[in-house]
């Protein structure tokens, strides 16, 4: 089974000057976690650290800086990256796509544009022949949660508040995958998509709207492109985080008095046993946890976290759904989008000043869950 850890490039590389969101925030990622500079030292440290497994994403933005000039430097800096991962003897998971696009895709109308998708997929044939050795490919990182945080909540670029533009995004990022998906499948790899899971119940059970609500958000944020694509994954990718309590569609909230995170979002370690239980059982595929983290200042809550959230997962296995791995999010603390510098995820501190690394307690109790796995 693989045990690591995640980043993705915008949120930890720094410097990524060509993607959207760049321009959206003005640069305030900065030099973000310092990945690109610092990749070789913390590539020895998630050996250090026991981890068989490391998940992070190419930047589009890098490599394709217009729609035709490719930047065969960066894409060299990345297959690197994977050679040293694999001398290491820790299994790479490439993501293609972790929400950012090029400036100048984002320009010609992003997602929103069908034609673009072509655009896409040159990127995707890039990928597929210069990363051969790469047996796991992540090809679309949370589509749900694009289309909801860019075109209907509208805290991400391009920030609209469009249902129906939300759909047609979503539609065409599914037709994006299909056809990547054609592209890069060969014998030797895996391929999937990561999706965001949330459990949805209804605020109170009593009330027809919740119950109706609930049921709607379930369907169409957790299931909706799954649904779409389900003949085409070899294995199903689940980012969870979190239980809401749904009002009336979107409108939710919390448990009261349950424990949180930073961002206030629910701790409920049991959600990760009951979306594997429903989701192996509605497909019928291997399972690899591409996401499960916390953010807080207080590292005896992550270990708390971990502990819990793992005890789960071995419940799922043993009562026979298949379990790929399992990646912690994040390695490295990092830029988390609209929130910036604040959310800290990481198992190893960053001084967001120097690109210091600082290894909490809670990556050696990782560890030591690892070891402890692999020697049973």
């Amino acid at each position: 089974m693989l045990w690591g850890s995640a980043i993705s490039s915008y949120q930890a590389e720094g410097d990524n000057f060509n993607s959207d969101w760049w321009l959206f925030d003005n640069g305030k990622s900065s030099k973000a976690s310092y990945f690109w500079y610092k990749w070789r030292e913390d590539i020895k440290l998630l050996k250090e650290l026991g981890h068989n497994a490391f998940r992070f994403s190419i930047e589009w933005s890098r490599i394709f800086k217009t729609e035709k000039e490719i930047d065969y430097k960066s894409l060299d800096i990345y297959k690197e990256i994977v050679n040293e991962l694999l001398n290491h003897n820790i299994e790479p998971i490439i993501t293609i796509w972790h929400f950012t696009n090029p400036i100048w895709f984002y320009k010609k109308g992003g997602w929103l544009n069908k034609e673009n998708i072509n655009y896409f997929l040159d990127y995707v044939q890039l990928i597929g022949k210069h990363f051969d050795n790469v047996k796991y490919i992540i090809i679309l990182n949370e589509p749900n949660v694009y289309a909801f945080k860019s075109y209907l909540e509208g805290t991400w670029p391009p920030q609209e508040k469009n249902l129906i533009k939300a759909f047609k995004v979503l539609n065409n990022l599914k037709s994006a995958y299909l056809q990547a998906y054609k592209i890069l499948k060969n014998s030797r790899r895996l391929l999937s998509v990561s999706q965001n899971l949330i459990i949805f119940k209804p605020y109170k059970y009593y009330n027809p709207l919740n119950v109706i609500s609930s049921l709607i958000d379930n369907k169409f944020f957790n299931f909706y492109f799954l649904d779409r694509i389900k003949q085409f994954m070899d294995f199903v990718g689940i980012n969870y985080y979190t239980r809401v309590f749904v009002k009336l569609f979107s409108n939710f909230v919390y448990k009261e008095n349950a424990e949180k995170n930073c961002l206030g979002w629910e701790v409920y370690p049991k959600g990760l046993y009951e979306v594997c239980k429903v989701v192996y059982k509605k497909y019928k595929k291997p399972i690899m946890i591409t996401e499960n983290g916390i953010c807080t200042d207080n590292d005896f809550q992550r270990i708390k976290f971990i502990k819990e959230h793992i005890y789960y997962l071995k419940k799922a296995v043993k009562e026979g759904i298949k379990i790929l791995g399992y990646v912690y999010w994040s390695f490295l603390d990092n830029y988390e989008w609209a929130e910036g510098f604040g959310p800290r995820f990481g198992l190893v501190e960053v001084d967001y000043q120097t690109g210091d690394r600082k290894v909490r307690k809670s990556a050696y109790f990782y560890k030591e869950i690892i070891y402890e796995e692999a020697n049973t």
